[in-house]
This record gives structure tokens, C-alpha cells and sequence, in this order.
């Protein structure tokens, strides 16, 4: 494809432009996550905002560069490595030859067994993960289950692997609740009952619209997303929604800077900003940067070695969003870890009563960072504690059946582009909660 190429981005970074061999889609990878961009016309496609993205040629007819939002952005080089765009290629066209094998033994601290030993309709699972292959749910990148206190399924597609450290976007959040609760038990804050503002005294002259009802905002209202400003992330109207708080400069200012809407600690609105200033709070209150903290408390004592997390809530992380990179079955371990009252291999990592704090139900859909997510087939519940992320990144919690499930995606912006949840909000249901009866 002539499209095919490595291109400048904004603030000096770049992008990769490639084709999929399945059906030559064309898509812009930033990050290694893959956006579509629409044809439209010759040279003109449309991207996920809906906005022109024009290639150009020069004399020759040999394309150049691309314009975008009136701003002309250079070829650099058409020598690119390309994604993977297979589920599995080996298996595409054979499916059925798809064969399970327990995970394998590592020194995580994971427990592996196997699927028959945990669930009653094993070949729901095994049905699931050939489906996956097919392509019927693309862009998943990995699928782990661990059941009865065992990782029992384990399966990475697109190329990705248990090696991979994968983006979280969003799912980031619930981890800064963490440190939230450490920062507590290190004695760097008194208590979530605390007042937000004077913590960023120091950090900051003043805020804007400042009112009795602003002051009254505690670091809990924070974490429950009942912080009463006006922030509401899917919402274009709201001057604190994730877009326009990208296009500032300081992300946690912006976001106290905000006027207030509702009374704090009432109703909830989700909103990026308020996560990322608790992540700020802790840097503040403990005198670290928050990626040094999360290491000494919470990776290190779980034996996490391998991440990635530059939090720089501003616009230097316009590409990155300040987001945790992290392993697929560290993910099983944290979320095991908050399903065991927060210990891990027999160590108290998060306190007992912040895990109960965290995963009670403060308003109809949060807890502290967490989100209460669950579903009803034939007349019965199924509830979960859930991390969600852009892209299909859920890390979901079910008690009642001593279970975690892990996805990772690269369905970005799916709702927003075709009306529809991503593909572990449908497989879940499908295929794991028909296999526990």
C-alpha cells in the first residue's frame, strides 16, 4: 500500500501509517495502538475525529507527506516494521486446530491448573479462545483466567505475549486508588476524609472559581468521582472532559481549576482528571514522584519487575496519557491481591480495611476508583469489581466465584467509532459465566 510509512506527529513525535493484509484497512499506529482512518475519497481519508487526513505527492505522484487540522506532517521513512494483524496466522484458516495447555509455571507466585478443574462447561472457554482466532472479537491481545487461587487460561494473540507490557489507558486509575490508601498507611496523609485543596497550597497560587462548596471537596469525593465539578469525561458539553483537558498545559490544574456543579460528594461523574489528581496528591504528600512510590510499596513487595509508567499529568504525556504499562499476569497478581483482603503469598501489600473502603459501593457504579460492574443472564447476577480501560483493558473481580479476568485490547475508541462495548463486555457473558454452572 503507497500509504505505508513512518510520518511526524505532533510535538516532534511520529506515527506509523500501515495497511492490514486482512482487508487493507489503513491505520494510523501511535504508541502501537491502531486507529482506522476511512477512505473517503482518493488520497483523503477521515480519522476516529471525524477530521480530513489528506496525503500528498510530489511531481512524481510518490506520496510525501499528509495534512491534518491544516497542519502538513512529513514522510520520513517507508522502511517501517509493521504490526501484527493475525490473531493467530498459523491458525487462522484452521481454527479448530487450536489445542489447550495449562499455563505454564513461572517464579511470579502464580499457581497454574487446568480449565476442567474449575469450571463445569470447560468447552465454553476453549470455544471462546477459538472464536477469538477466527476473528470474530479482533484486536484482543490477551485473555487470562484465574480461578479457585490458579491462572487457568492463559492466551496472548496479535503478536503479544507474557512478556508484553501493555498499555492500561484508564484502567491506570484504579492502581493510583492504591497508592492513595499506601500514601494513608505511610502516615503521608491523614485520612480520605481530608480536605483536597490544601494538600496543592503549595503546589499552586490559587484556583479558579473557588467557592465554600469547592473548599468542602475531600479526597474521598476524589476517589468515589462525586467531586462535584463540572468534569464528566463522555460528555462534550463538560469543560473538564478528557479532551479538553488534554489541550492544557498542567492536566491537575485544569482540572481544580474547574467550577463546581453539584454539591461534592454526592453524585458521581467520572471524569480522567480527578484520578490523575489524586496521582499528584500522593507525589505531593509522600515527596516522591508517584512511579517511585508505586515501586517501593506496591510493585517491588508483589514482585513486579518489568513496567513502564511516566506520570506526567500534562501535556508532554499527550501521546502516553500518563498511563501504566504493565504485564498481563501482573494484572492477575494485583487484582488476586485485592480479592485476598490486599495480601499477596501471605504479605499484607494494601490494608485490609482499604480494600473493603475501596470496593463498597458509594454510589450506584464506584467505589474507590473501582468500578462496580455486573451482569444478569437467565435471572441470576453476576457482579463484579472492575479496572477498565480504552482498548478493551478489563481487569474484572468476581467474588462469588473466587475469579479474576484479564483482557487487553487494541479497540480504541470502539464506542465512539461503531456504537458498541468492546469485545470482553460481550465475551464474558457469552462464554466465562455460562462455563461456571
Amino acid at each position: 500500500m503507497e500509504y505505508e510509512g513512518k510520518y511526524e506527529y505532533v510535538s516532534g513525535s511520529t506515527l506509523k501509517i500501515m495497511a492490514s493484509p486482512i482487508d487493507t484497512t489503513l491505520y494510523a499506529v501511535i504508541d502501537n495502538a491502531k486507529y482506522p482512518l476511512f477512505h473517503v475519497e482518493a488520497d483523503t481519508f477521515s480519522n476516529v475525529q471525524d477530521a480530513s487526513v489528506v496525503f500528498q505527492r510530489d511531481e512524481q505522484g510518490n506520496i510525501i507527506s499528509y495534512m491534518t487540522d491544516g497542519q502538513l506532517f512529513g514522510l520520513i521513512t517507508t522502511d517501517i516494521t509493521k504490526l501484527v494483524m493475525f490473531p493467530r496466522k498459523e491458525l487462522f484458516n484452521h481454527p479448530e486446530n487450536y489445542v489447550y495447555h495449562t499455563p505454564e509455571e513461572t517464579n511470579d507466585g502464580l499457581e497454574t491448573g487446568h480449565i476442567n478443574n474449575v469450571f463445569e462447561q470447560e468447552e465454553d472457554i476453549k470455544d471462546m479462545v477459538v472464536a477469538t482466532i477466527k476473528g470474530k472479537y479482533p484486536d484482543v491481545h490477551s485473555i487470562l483466567i484465574y480461578k479457585d487461587r490458579k491462572l487457568v487460561l492463559e492466551e496472548y494473540f496479535y503478536g503479544y505475549d507474557r512478556n508484553t507490557e501493555h498499555q492500561l489507558r484508564s484502567a491506570t486509575k484504579a492502581f493510583i486508588g492504591s497508592l492513595v490508601g499506601l500514601a494513608i498507611e505511610a502516615g503521608a496523609i491523614d485520612s480520605e476524609q481530608d480536605l483536597l485543596l490544601p494538600y496543592f497550597k503549595d503546589e499552586y497560587e490559587g484556583f479558579d472559581h473557588m467557592s465554600d462548596q469547592k473548599k468542602s471537596i475531600t479526597i474521598q469525593d476524589f476517589l468515589t468521582y462525586r467531586h462535584g465539578l463540572d468534569c464528566e469525561n463522555d460528555n462534550p458539553e463538560s469543560a473538564g472532559n478528557e479532551v479538553q483537558m488534554m489541550t492544557s498545559s498542567d492536566w491537575v490544574k485544569y482540572t481544580l481549576d474547574l467550577p463546581v456543579v453539584t454539591q461534592p460528594g454526592k453524585t458521581p461523574s467520572y471524569c480522567t482528571g480527578a484520578a490523575l489528581a489524586l496521582g499528584r496528591l500522593v507525589e505531593i504528600a509522600t515527596n516522591k514522584t508517584l512511579e517511585k512510590f508505586a515501586d517501593e510499596h506496591l510493585f517491588k513487595p508483589m514482585g513486579i519487575t518489568n513496567y513502564d509508567w511516566q506520570f506526567d499529568p500534562d501535556s508532554s504525556s499527550q501521546k502516553t496519557f500518563s498511563q501504566m504499562y504493565l504485564q498481563p499476569r501482573d494484572l492477575v497478581k494485583l487484582a488476586a491481591m485485592y480479592m485476598n483482603e490486599g495480601k499477596w503469598n501471605g504479605m499484607q501489600i494494601l490494608p485490609e480495611n482499604w480494600v473493603r473502603k475501596t470496593f463498597k459501593q458509594h454510589s450506584s457504579e464506584f467505589g474507590y476508583l473501582w468500578e462496580h460492574k455486573y451482569f444478569v443472564m437467565d435471572g441470576k447476577r453476576y457482579n463484579s469489581y472492575m479496572a477498565s480501560g480504552n482498548g478493551g483493558q478489563k481487569i474484572n473481580i468476581w467474588p462469588d466465584y473466587d475469579m479474576v479476568t484479564v483482557f487487553t485490547g487494541g479497540n480504541y475508541n470502539s464506542y465512539a467509532l461503531y456504537g458498541k462495548s468492546t469485545p470482553p463486555n460481550q465475551m464474558i457473558p457469552t462464554y466465562i459465566l455460562p462455563a461456571l454452572d
